[in-house]
C-alpha cells in the first residue's frame, strides 16, 4: 500500500515540475524581427522591421542539435560536425572573423551571437564586411538583459530582407 501512495506521489511531484517548467519557459519568448516593407536598395540599413513573438524558428539549429562553429577572442575556437551549419558567436569582440574567406562558412544557414550587456551593442555586426556566407537565412541574438526593437535594429546592420532575425531576451537566475 506504501508503495502505490510514493508512486501517486512521485508521479505528482513530476507532473507539477513539468507543468511549472512550461510556465517558466514561455517568460522567454523568441521575438522575430521582420520588414515591414520588402523594397530595399542594395547597402541600405534594414530599419523598418517590426518585432513579433513566434516560434517557427529552426530549433535543430537554435539548440546545437547540427553541427556549429564557435567563435571567440577573435578567432575560431571549437568546430563541430564536417559541414557546419551554424556559426555561433562567443563574444561580439570576434566579429572581424567572419570577414576573413573561411570554407567553413559555405554552409552556414544561422548566425547566433552572445549579448552579454548593454556596452556591447556599440559594436554593431555589419553583414556587408561578411564573406561566404552564401547560405545563411537566420540571425540569432540571445541577450541577457532588457533590449529593444531600436537596439537590434542599430546593433544588425546592412541585413538582407530575406534574413530573419531572431532575439531572445535571456535573464539568468
Amino acid at each position: 500500500m506504501d508503495s502505490k501512495i510514493k508512486t501517486k506521489f512521485l508521479s505528482i511531484i513530476m507532473l507539477m515540475g513539468l507543468f511549472s517548467g512550461a510556465c517558466f519557459s514561455q517568460g522567454n519568448a523568441i521575438h522575430n524581427v521582420t520588414d515591414r516593407d520588402q523594397r530595399f536598395a542594395p547597402g541600405d540599413i534594414v530599419a523598418n522591421r517590426s518585432a513579433t513573438a513566434t516560434q517557427e524558428i529552426p530549433t535543430d539549429l537554435l539548440y546545437d542539435l547540427k553541427s556549429t562553429i564557435y567563435v571567440k577572442n577573435n578567432g575560431i575556437s571549437k568546430v563541430t560536425g564536417a559541414a557546419p551549419l551554424v556559426l555561433q558567436f562567443k563574444d561580439t569582440k570576434s566579429f572581424n572573423v567572419a570577414s576573413k574567406s573561411n570554407a567553413l562558412f559555405n554552409k552556414v544557414e544561422m548566425i547566433k551571437i552572445d549579448i552579454a550587456s548593454t556596452t556591447t551593442l556599440n559594436t554593431p555586426f555589419n553583414l556587408s564586411s561578411t564573406q561566404g556566407f552564401n547560405n545563411l537565412k537566420y540571425i540569432y541574438l540571445n541577450c541577457e538583459f532588457p533590449v529593444t526593437e531600436d537596439q537590434i535594429r542599430s546593433f544588425i546592420q546592412n541585413a538582407d530582407p530575406e534574413i530573419i532575425i531572431f532575439y531572445n531576451i535571456y535573464k539568468r537566475s
